[in-house]
């Protein structure tokens, strides 16, 4: 199979899956006219290749900008004769509209589907897809790649030696530029890790996840329930925790979700835990979209003492400004799944 690898406006990640595989990045040109319509020209032939086009959005890029040059990349590509586009999206846009919750409401995940099989897509990869039917969406192969490896690993070299040695309260940002290699084996349920930590899920669309991280790390889970105000975007109106949390008394609690907007919810439950005796929090989530006033939530949070996300979005203006976020890398795990499609091998371990 004679494979491209293309890029968006944001090269970051798509270098390192360039780098993983050691395939170099197709040359292409991506401008602007001043109306702000988007240009995108491959700079050489596609014609009877396998092209992969990686796409995230950049520190300054609109989710819809980001959209709509995929969709002109899609098409190049497809009128270059490419034999193949496999689309590689880690963080699916407009993933929360995948229902409708009031009348005359639509369903924007469907609609971002149907625009993508449009362009000429033929298979997509993304990761930790905010509602598993939106794979349903798509009349083609959706590979929704799971984090729990790359979060597993990051809280077992980075986050749990730390905790039980010093606090975590530093300034400095603990961003790996590989995923650990060394696969360390989960703590038994009365080891010092046990004894210090207890997962979080913040409502029950994390549930699942977060009792899977819980009998991988044998740690006690805490399930959280929301209640959002869906007439007001990203407004809650209670959050709660199901069930008695005292046992948990001074322990810290890591909630785990798939992503975290404007953190409001986060703020909330790290408040809710904090009042029902747990003494830090800390954050882990695969997309950061950190909307404002994010950074400012949990800069002002005491008790909130790490933000962890992948870079599926550019993190770099945010670790300047939120001393607190730590970022870890998904290219090589995406590289893994586009070697298995390049190879035919099967992606089954990617998925657990």
């Amino acid at each position: 199979m004679s494979t491209k690898i293309i890029s968006g406006s944001n090269l970051e990640l798509a270098t390192q899956i360039s780098s993983t595989l050691q395939i170099p990045l197709t040359p292409r040109k991506i401008t602007q006219f001043r109306n702000g319509e988007i240009c995108v020209s491959i700079q050489e032939s596609v014609r009877n290749h396998d092209v992969f086009i990686v796409q995230t959005k950049g520190p300054s890029q609109s989710t819809n900008d980001m959209l709509m040059e995929l969709l002109i990349l899609i098409d190049a590509c497809r009128r270059s004769a490419a034999k193949s586009i496999y689309v590689v999206l880690p963080c699916y846009p407009y993933a929360r509209q995948d229902k409708k919750e009031e009348s005359r409401e639509p369903i924007t995940a469907k609609l971002v589907a149907n625009l993508l099989a449009a362009a000429g897509m033929t298979r997509l990869i993304v990761m930790d897809l905010h509602a598993a039917q939106i794979q349903g969406f798509f009349d083609l192969p959706v590979d929704n790649i799971y984090s729990v490896g790359l979060v597993r690993d990051y809280l077992q070299s980075y986050v749990f030696p730390t905790a039980l040695t010093a606090s975590m309260t530093s300034s400095t940002p603990m961003t790996p530029t590989t995923p650990p290699t060394t696969q360390l084996s989960s703590p038994k349920p009365q080891s010092p890790v046990a004894k210090k930590f207890v997962l979080v899920s913040p409502d029950a669309g994390a549930t699942k996840r977060t009792l899977k991280f819980g009998k991988i790390l044998s740690l006690p889970t805490i399930i959280m329930h929301k209640q959002r105000d869906y007439s007001r975007p990203n407004t809650i109106e209670q959050i709660t925790i199901i069930g008695d949390a005292s046992q948990y008394q001074g322990k810290t609690a890591i909630i785990l979700d798939d992503m975290i907007d404007t953190a409001g919810t986060l703020v909330a439950a790290v408040e809710s835990l904090h009042s029902n005796g747990i003494q830090n929090v800390i954050c882990v989530v695969t997309h950061g979209i950190l909307s404002h006033p994010a950074l400012e939530r949990i800069n002002n949070c005491p008790a909130l003492t790490n933000v962890i996300v992948s870079d599926s979005l550019d993190q770099t203006k945010n670790l300047e400004l939120c001393p607190k976020l730590r970022v870890f890398p998904i290219g090589p795990l995406l590289g893994r799944a586009i070697d298995s499609i390049i190879n035919n091998y099967s992606m089954a371990s990617l998925f657990t």
